[in-house]
């Protein structure tokens, strides 16, 4: 159930001009794009176990960096849905696919980045 400062807000959405829409367009797209990774990566996994030991006996753990964090009843170690993954330790996560549909769009890596907005080293 949103709450009613929420409902306020979405409320107003109509009212903006154009460039405040691109504004809050701008604002909640990383957020999608983090969500959006996290459906296709459950795509691919046929079932959720420990990096470190292969066990299938887990627990969820909390939360980091947006992620849900598990530990492993087996080994005791904590780990989450990208760990073990070649993404495990990449940053800026909400422009991932961005970035992917950038190059998909054969665009050099230079512009690519310039469109995603970061360094072409990212």
């Amino acid at each position: 159930m949103p709450s009613p400062r929420f409902k306020k807000w979405f409320a107003a959405l109509p009212v903006l001009n154009q460039p405040q829409r691109l504004q809050v367009i701008d604002a909640l797209r990383p957020a999608a794009g983090l969500d959006q990774l996290l459906a296709l990566l459950d795509g691919f996994r046929t079932e959720r176990c420990c990096p470190a030991c292969a066990s299938t006996r887990w627990h969820r753990h909390g939360q980091a960096n947006g992620l849900q964090r598990y530990r492993c009843r087996e080994c005791r170690r904590t780990f989450n849905d990208l760990s073990g993954t070649p993404l495990a330790r990449l940053r800026l996560r909400e422009k991932w696919l961005d970035y992917l549909g950038a190059l998909l769009d054969s665009l050099p890596v230079r512009s690519a980045a310039d469109r995603v907005k970061v360094h072409r080293n990212t």
